[in-house]
């Protein structure tokens, strides 16, 4: 839709990850309002596939939500790195394993509302056994799943995490 400017941007607080603003945005009736923005450094994240066809999942805690979650691997892009070498870094870090092949599934935008969170997804095949190298405030448990275990959780509430949802089903069309 054409009509919209953004007049102003005004950072309010830089965190770690993300940088909280307001925007000033004329809207294309001419009314002028203002929106809260959220800026992501990036970050990306794997679908790990076995030889055996099962996935690898990490249980970790998430702050956000006071819980345990099951996700895919996934982490922060550090500067200078690409999303596929985030990804390759994460999936050893988090899961101990070295992925022989990677291959771009998607990317999606985690909440296009009010972040420009931006994840590119992978999908990792020919795993070799290696070493987890937890950061220092992460404490992850790395469990296996088949498909149709992971599709139950999917679909029965269990795995609410938006990227891990569409990186298992773009994986389960993909191999169709």
């Amino acid at each position: 839709m054409k009509g919209y400017e953004k007049l102003e941007q005004h950072l309010i607080h830089q965190g770690k990850v993300v940088g909280f603003y307001e925007d000033i945005v004329k809207l294309p009736s001419g009314k002028v309002v203002t929106w809260d923005l959220v800026k992501h450094k990036g970050a990306a994240a794997v679908v790990p596939v076995t030889d055996k066809g099962t996935i690898l999942l990490v249980r970790q805690y998430r702050n956000a939500l006071d819980q345990e979650t099951l996700e895919i691997p996934a982490g922060g892009i550090e500067p200078g790195e690409t999303p596929l070498e985030c990804v390759t870094r994460e999936i050893e870090e988090e899961t101990g394993f070295i992925a022989g092949k990677m291959t771009h599934l998607t990317t999606v935008i985690t909440a296009i509302g009010f972040c420009d969170e931006k994840i590119p997804i992978y999908v990792a095949t020919d795993l070799k056994l290696s070493k987890q190298h937890l950061d220092e405030d992460e404490f992850i448990d790395v469990e296996e799943y088949t498909i149709d275990e992971i599709k139950d959780m999917i679909f029965s509430g269990k795995i609410i995490d938006a990227k891990t949802i569409s990186g298992v089903l773009g994986y389960l069309n993909m191999e169709k």
